[in-house]
């Protein structure tokens, strides 16, 4: 597993990052071979998750849709054993597909998920990351959503930036899907289910992180010190309470 991580925000991300990197040891450690073939499904940009993924002993592929993060990803990321596309190539077989963040933002998951079960090895597993639909960070945006939060915060910080002069210095922005939302909100039974009707079967159910979303992110929930606990703390709280959950999961 990479030593240089990055450090943990409020999202849990590097114990994300941590319970994927251990499915991908597991699995490698099973394998004569010493090598995998992995499919990124939603790689974005790269820079969140995919470029942690990369290694020898993986032959990886990154999907995504989105042109711009695709340039950014294929500039900054590809190598021998590196590729990022806008479609899965034909032929390809994988021994491990990864869901980082990505099925909630589909509309049809169960048809997507079922096409990718012709492409896994019958020894291979799904590992994903999704945030529960009910939970805190989803809860957080809806009430953002419902109340106008965000907008009344960042008046006031546009007027004490007019009162004292500060302002932010531009910087250069990676690119990132911001048209696609959630658009699938999993209960732990739906999210169940729609792997069950795609063919798979849960093997490992994890919890995420606890609290969490850009306002609280931004406003109060602030420093490495705090996201560590907040990763730590949905370990021991109970399934509905957490806002992401990790699986892993087979064929049946």
């Amino acid at each position: 597993m990479p030593s240089s991580l990055p450090k943990e925000n409020i999202y849990g991300h590097t114990k994300k990052l941590r319970y994927i990197l251990t499915k991908i040891d597991d699995k490698l450690a099973k394998f004569s071979s010493g090598k995998i073939a992995l499919l990124d499904f939603g790689c974005g940009n790269g820079s969140a998750v995919s470029q942690f993924l990369m290694r020898d002993e993986v032959d990886y592929i990154g999907v995504d849709i989105h042109q711009a993060s695709l340039d950014y990803a294929c500039a900054n990321f590809s190598g021998t054993k590196v590729s990022f596309m806008d479609h899965i190539p034909v032929g390809s077989r994988f021994d491990m597909i990864v869901y980082a963040d990505i099925i909630e933002h589909l509309d049809d998951p169960v048809a997507i998920l079922r096409e990718h079960y012709s492409l896994l090895n019958d020894d291979g597993i799904i590992v994903g990351a999704v945030p529960n639909g009910y939970g805190p960070f989803e809860n957080e945006k809806r009430l953002n959503r419902w109340f106008g939060f965000s907008l009344f915060l960042h008046l006031i910080i546009r007027v004490k930036q007019r009162l004292f002069g500060k302002r932010r210095h531009s910087v250069k922005q990676i690119p990132y899907n911001n048209d696609s939302g959630h658009v699938q909100f999993f209960t732990r039974r739906s999210l169940i289910k729609t792997l069950n009707d795609a063919g798979f079967k849960i093997q490992d159910f994890s919890h995420g992180a606890f609290l969490g979303a850009p306002l609280s992110e931004k406003f109060i929930l602030r420093g490495e010190k705090i996201a560590k606990l907040n990763a730590w703390i949905a370990d021991y709280l109970p399934f509905w309470a957490v806002s992401t959950w990790y699986f892993t999961a087979v064929k049946k």
